[in-house]
């Protein structure tokens, strides 16, 4: 992943990066927000990465919890998507070059016949969804605190909607998990 991490340097100087560098930006808040932005769009990355070993979808039928988690994983591809675009168009940066939500490992047919093979994905699923709820919430705060700093930057208002929209798929997200699966 830090290699992949590490193709997402700037590409280009935007027309949009040097409105935000315009007056009342100073150079330096706005490196830091491009810093921090790329923290987040890691951490996303990670949980992202962290759910792909298993297509959850197509167990949302047998399981509650993978439709739960498949629904979850959508709302954080949706967020990181758009933190890339953030990113892209105020900063110049590329994109990663890679899928992190593509599935990882060796995904094996569903078994959906076999008791012992569903008990043990509903327990992956459980836990999965559990470390997702542990992570969300300081994902969400500091989503919030980007989303803020963008507008003291004076960032215009396409990139202040774009930090919205992934403060608010995480936010829902988040929601989900306080709902029991049904």
């Amino acid at each position: 992943m830090q290699e992949a991490m590490s193709r997402f340097q700037p590409s280009r100087t935007s027309p949009e990066l040097r409105a935000v560098r315009g007056p009342g930006a100073p150079g330096a808040g706005v490196d830091e927000l491009a810093g921090r932005s790329e923290v987040l769009l890691n951490r996303l990355v990670e949980i992202e990465q962290g759910l792909a070993v298993q297509e959850w979808w197509l167990l949302g039928r047998t399981l509650p919890e993978a439709r739960l988690l498949s629904e979850i994983v959508s709302l954080l591809a949706v967020a990181r998507g758009e933190l890339l675009q953030f990113l892209a168009d105020f900063f110049g940066r590329g994109p990663l070059g890679f899928d992190p939500a593509e599935t990882l490992g060796g995904n094996e047919e569903p078994r959906l016949n076999d008791p012992l093979w569903v008990r043990q994905r509903r327990e992956q699923t459980i836990y999965l969804l559990r470390n997702v709820a542990a992570s969300l919430p300081p994902m969400i705060q500091y989503a919030r605190m980007l989303r803020a700093a963008a507008e003291r930057l004076n960032v215009a208002v396409t990139g202040l909607d774009g930090l919205g929209i992934v403060a608010g798929r995480l936010e829902e997200a988040y929601e989900l998990l306080q709902q029991p699966p049904s």
